[in-house]
């Protein structure tokens, strides 16, 4: 229930279109024609590179592949027709948000009229876009959180569908899954590599599911370039299974069998560039676009300064991903304890699922913070660091058993700025915060949603049925849960999530001024109020967890002696985990 709740409050909203979407949406059309340049749709998007005389996408084209056959299928039966439609609909019945006004000419070569030719066709085509975003991005979402309930059970039994509820509702993964961008979908296929690999380990030995589980991993790469990292790390965990106890003939046929899967998943990628390219080794990154001008690729270079744009880390640029307006912890600070639960997990005896997981984790932190453009342009958070929320999220499994208060406490301002986002404009500018939320909010400016598009408009009362969905998703996945994890919440854990939930609100409030961002210590009134509704329902739901607390002990009141020290939940964590 859950689950299927929180993959309807995705498919409910229709988010008006930025450019990645757009760029996807011009390859898998491109696709479709049968060529792999864009010429006939370049104005669409700015996310777009020029090689040898034609423009590309600059998106690696693995979520094109996979749709560009449900693309042609809804062109055939009339979805160009119909999307347009939609979209008059939704213009003639409130202030839609698919009705582009006053897009800057300069991204349209100075040209009015292509420039006005360009807005009517985005909005005509974004109900389409939404449509494929159903494939593209809420279904592998879906299907992500179910590998995380599995995963999450497998590792702690019981804690696997509140770590999925955690992910779903209070991370990147929300506003994400109802955007067509490639993150949420190559995030799936990675983890899909990793609950294989975590399937072997459990029984004999199977070489067949190392090869598998390289192959998704390779294709992750066609999907989103970064997941190499992810790859690779996965790589080692699927060769040291054994332990010191493996011979050095195990690791190598282990290391053939999954590099052997991974050159099979890279394959469609080495065909896609020597189709579009005429060479395996150039993609859409190279050549990207930098300033348009009046040919459309005045300037080009925008990815090339070091390698593909990616320097050495740097430690000011991680604390500004994680702390900044729109920081990874500013915006959903429960993913955080996630990565306590992580150590859970090791202590427990589950070091290489641990290690592999906090690698990630610091492998993502340090990529990113090395990137010229960390955010990733207009995007709630750092859209960069999505690969490694659900390994993060499989320690919120054991986080829950031994910290339920806290997990509580963090997930209440998690859901609030995300559902703010989703609800709004997810994607904000570098010189925006979480007050563009809020005055949205005030204003009654909403994302599309599905009753827009049949004339209902697009203010509060539409968006009730997509926070009712992730109401019910986590009354589902979490309440029935509370009555045992009301237990778990003994000795201190009630006040270190008050600490916890305190620090997160003086950090969000001041910290985004170091950035030069707004920021609530310099007058973001808008910001305040959302952290202070966050804040409120983070008390509330640790106030439900404690009230859980006294109705689950003893006669008295009091908790059971076994829960009366943090040391003995934890010790109860590892047992269950052993």
């Amino acid at each position: 229930m859950a689950l299927v709740a929180l993959g309807l409050s995705y498919a409910l909203v229709m988010q008006n279109l930025g450019w990645a979407q757009t760029s996807f949406f011009a390859q898998i059309k491109s696709f479709g024609d049968g060529k792999a340049q864009i010429d006939r749709y370049h104005w669409e998007s700015q996310d777009v590179s020029w090689h040898d005389g034609h423009f590309y996408s600059v998106k690696a084209p693995g979520m094109a592949m996979l749709l560009t056959a449900p693309y042609l299928a809804f062109d055939a039966l009339g979805g160009r027709a119909l999307a347009a439609d939609v979209a008059r609909t939704a213009r003639e019945h409130g202030p839609s948000r698919w009705h582009y006004k006053a897009l800057p000419i300069h991204n349209y070569g100075y040209s009015v009229a292509r420039r006005n030719a360009t807005q009517s066709l985005l909005e005509r085509q974004s109900p389409m876009v939404w449509a494929l975003g159903l494939l593209g991005s809420v279904l592998p979402a879906i299907l992500l959180l179910w590998m995380v309930k599995r995963v999450g059970d497998r590792l702690m039994p019981g804690g696997g569908l509140a770590a999925a509820t955690m992910l779903g509702a209070g991370t990147l993964v929300l506003p994400f899954a109802s955007e067509l961008f490639s993150h949420v979908l190559a995030a799936t296929i990675a983890f899909a590599a990793f609950a294989l690999l975590l399937k072997e380990r459990s029984g004999p030995a199977r070489l067949a599911l190392l090869v598998a589980a390289g192959a998704l991993a390779g294709f992750a790469v066609v999907t989103e370039y970064p997941l190499a990292i992810a790859g690779g790390l996965i790589g080692l965990y699927a060769v040291t299974r054994g332990g010191a106890l493996a011979s050095w003939t195990q690791r190598l046929r282990r290391a053939a069998a999954y590099a052997g899967g991974v050159l099979i998943g890279v394959v469609p990628l080495a065909v896609y560039n020597a189709w579009a390219f005429g060479t395996i080794d150039h993609n859409g990154y190279t050549g990207a676009v930098k300033t348009a001008g009046r040919s459309g690729h005045a300037v080009l270079g925008l990815n090339d300064a070091h390698f593909f744009g990616i320097s050495f880390p740097n430690p000011g640029t991680a604390l500004e991903l994680l702390f900044s307006a729109r920081g990874l912890l500013t915006i959903g600070p429960v993913i955080g304890v996630g990565v306590y639960g992580l150590v859970l997990l090791y202590r427990s005896g589950r070091r290489a699922e641990a290690l592999l997981a906090g690698g990630i984790v610091l492998a993502y932190l340090a990529y990113d913070s090395g990137y010229w453009t960390p955010f990733g342009g207009g995007t709630p958070g750092p859209r960069f660091l999505i690969p490694l929320l659900p390994f993060a999220a499989i320690g919120l499994a054991a986080a829950w058993r031994s910290r339920p208060a806290l997990c509580a406490a963090l997930l209440g301002p998690s859901v609030v700025m995300l559902l703010a986002a989703t609800l709004t404009r997810p994607l904000i500018g570098d010189a925006e915060s979480a007050g563009v939320w809020a005055t949205l909010l005030g204003q009654n400016l909403f994302s599309n949603t599905v009753l827009s598009a049949v004339g209902l408009g697009n203010g509060w009362a539409e968006s009730v049925p997509v926070i009712a969905c992730v109401a019910i998703a986590l009354w589902a996945g979490l309440g029935t849960r509370l009555a045992t994890a009301g237990v778990a919440a003994a000795g201190n854990d009630v006040w270190v999530a008050l600490a916890a939930l305190v620090a997160w609100f003086g950090i969000a409030i001041s910290a985004p001024a170091l950035w030069n961002v707004p920021a609530v210590v310099t007058g973001d009134s808008g910001a305040l109020a959302l952290f202070s509704t966050g804040a409120g329902t983070g008390l509330v739901f640790l106030g439900i967890v404690a009230r859980r607390t006294r109705n689950t002990g003893g006669a008295d009141g009091t908790v059971p002696s076994t829960f009366n020290r943090r040391d003995a939940v934890e010790d109860d964590v590892a047992s269950q985990l052993a």
